[in-house]
């Protein structure tokens, strides 16, 4: 045999074994496993288990349906009540069912239920509720338990009967008495915004002192918690042990200094200091839907975040370049809304701990903020603009306001919103539309009494304003007085609520026209405080109303009642006769 057929038919017989080997080692690696029991345990490996199959898209969203019908047919099973729809941004009646409905009865209500949690989604109900709720005359209940007899003693001006009223001193005893009930101190500076938690357990106040209060609401003590910044703990602490050492006599003041500088901390801000107190004071406040995190923000370009149930710091976010003046929380979200005195919007993501977005457009200082559960924020500045940003298109409404400086506004519904500012009067809007469906004149201040009624507690006289009074012998409320400082609505409802430092908080309910949609406001009675109302916010269900109180405004020292404290007011409002 020739040399060369042998070499070739020995590098085929050792390509067959090359082959042969790689089929055996193929064959080895693609054998199944066998499981020798149930527990779904490969032969040979007795610590290793299958991974579970993965969730797919459609099976986890037909699971979240489930669990949120059970959910409703166990709130609706458990209420025993009805919830019927009145046109589409109507509103929605309750009907009290009875133990022996048809078997159609729970049905009706399920499916009710959740056109009513659909459409508070797309932000297009408007719940009927201002109907439900009663604001007390105090007048008329003094008159007839027979208290009217004088004026109270917070009062600045001449004496009155407390059913009577007069543009000097509107004030009654029984109005005064009461203010001084609802109020609660807890702070050394103005308190100058508060939040309330979704189930109305508790709420959070924020001062120009820098301080951070968590009230109960659930305990007849009004029991408070503080809560610190990065920091202020120490340095609260070495305040409060320098006041022990100067009371203690003489050279207490030295070992005071001594003491605090061992510390390290300087507590000179909590002294009565206006320039400390505005870089290191707090101007806004927002709780999450779910009352998971709470955020505050104010002379020191921060936004802190905090775990709202138990207090504990997370996370401060630098990246405002002056005072932020406004925090709102979206709807059913983590995202966080913050506008500052630099003349823009910030977003940021609590769940990522991240920074998201800017937005540019106001010509000045940003003083207002709200958002729904849509990716739109309205906002208010001093530059005479409102501005509805729609966030994912990447456009902007802007609309002018009747006053110079809008300080406070809110939502009504995704279309709709009210506002307020410098000139006393509220004005409400529709994004259809760029001038207001209408203006509420006289909201607050000189006059508001006479044209919409509520009691008074007593405010500052004219003699500390800025016009003599007529003729030289009367007082009057001063101009600033009418100055709007806060608003707010209960959401997705008809029930809104606006504060001045003229003694009152007025409450009012929006008229719709005959589409449905809001019209006007129509006020409903008044609440008496003493003192600047820098914040207030209604519960879910209109029954509570809670309201941040100081001796001065909330962004400025424009004005001071010497006779206000600084603290919490509290309401709770009665329901309506049926």
């Amino acid at each position: 045999m020739p040399k060369r057929v042998a070499d070739k038919k020995s590098d085929q017989a050792k390509l067959k074994s090359l082959k042969k080997s790689r089929q055996a080692e193929e064959e080895k690696w693609e054998q199944p496993a066998v499981f020798l029991d149930d527990d779904d345990k490969p032969q040979g490996s007795d610590d290793d288990e299958e991974e579970p199959a993965k969730e797919s898209v459609e099976e986890k969203r037909l699971r979240l349906a489930r669990e949120y019908l059970e959910r409703v047919q166990a709130d609706v099973g458990s209420s025993g009540r009805r919830e019927r729809f009145v046109g589409v941004t109507g509103g929605r009646e309750e009907e009290e069912g009875s133990g022996s409905d048809e078997e159609g009865g729970d049905h009706d209500a399920v499916s009710a239920r959740l056109q009513t949690d659909a459409l508070e989604a797309s932000g297009r109900a408007q719940r009927k509720l201002a109907h439900t709720v009663r604001i007390p005359d105090y007048d008329a209940e003094a008159e007839a338990g027979g208290c009217g007899e004088g004026h109270g003693s917070d009062g600045d001006g001449p004496s009155t009967a407390a059913g009577g009223s007069s543009e000097s001193d509107p004030s009654s005893a029984s109005a005064a008495a009461a203010a001084r009930v609802a109020l609660h101190r807890g702070h050394r500076l103005p308190a100058t915004a508060v939040a309330l938690a979704a189930d109305d357990s508790f709420c959070v106040t924020v001062s120009k002192d820098g301080s951070i209060l968590k009230w109960d609401l659930t305990s007849a003590t009004m029991a408070k918690t503080r809560l610190y910044r990065p920091g202020e703990e120490a340095v609260a602490a070495a305040s409060h042990k320098s006041k022990r050492v100067k009371g203690g006599g003489k050279g207490g003041k030295g070992q005071a200094k001594e003491e605090i500088a061992t510390t390290g901390t300087n507590p000179d801000w909590v002294k009565r200091n206006p320039r400390a107190a505005s870089k290191l004071g707090l101007y806004a406040v927002a709780l999450s839907y779910d009352s998971k995190y709470l955020a505050v923000g104010g002379g020191d370009k921060k936004v802190h975040v905090f775990d709202a149930l138990s207090g504990k710091f997370l996370q401060s976010f630098p990246g405002h370049r002056d005072v932020i003046s406004a925090l709102a929380f979206r709807d059913a979200s983590h995202q966080l809304f913050s506008a500052s005195y630099d003349r823009t919007v910030k977003m940021w993501s609590l769940d990522d701990r991240a920074y998201m977005d800017t937005l540019f457009g106001h010509q000045a200082e940003v003083l207002s903020l709200d958002v729904l559960r849509a990716e739109r924020a309205l906002t208010g500045g001093s530059d005479r603009s409102l501005r509805v940003w729609k966030v994912p298109e990447e456009s902007q409404l802007v609309f002018r306001a009747p006053a110079m400086s809008s300080d406070c506004v809110k939502m009504l519904s995704l279309g709709e919103f009210v506002s307020a500012g410098s000139d006393g009067t509220l004005q409400v809007w529709n994004q259809l539309r760029k001038k207001p469906l209408s203006i509420v004149a006289k909201a607050h201040g000189s006059g508001a009494r006479a044209a919409h009624g509520g009691a008074c507690a007593g405010c500052v006289s004219e003699a500390w304003g800025n016009e003599a009074a007529p003729g030289g012998s009367g007082t009057r409320l001063p101009v600033v007085a009418s100055w709007v400082q806060s608003l707010a609505v209960c959401r997705n409802s008809d029930l809104v609520a606006s504060g001045a430092a003229d003694g009152t908080v007025r409450v009012w309910r929006v008229v719709a026209n005959k589409m449905g949609s809001a019209q006007e406001l129509e006020c409903m009675g008044g609440l008496p405080v003493r003192g600047c109302v820098n914040g207030l916010a209604i519960s879910r269900t209109g029954a509570l109303l809670v309201a941040a109180v100081g001796q001065e405004p909330r962004l400025g020292r424009w004005l001071r009642d010497g006779r206000a404290r600084n603290g919490l007011a509290v309401f709770r409002l009665p329901a309506a006769e049926a």
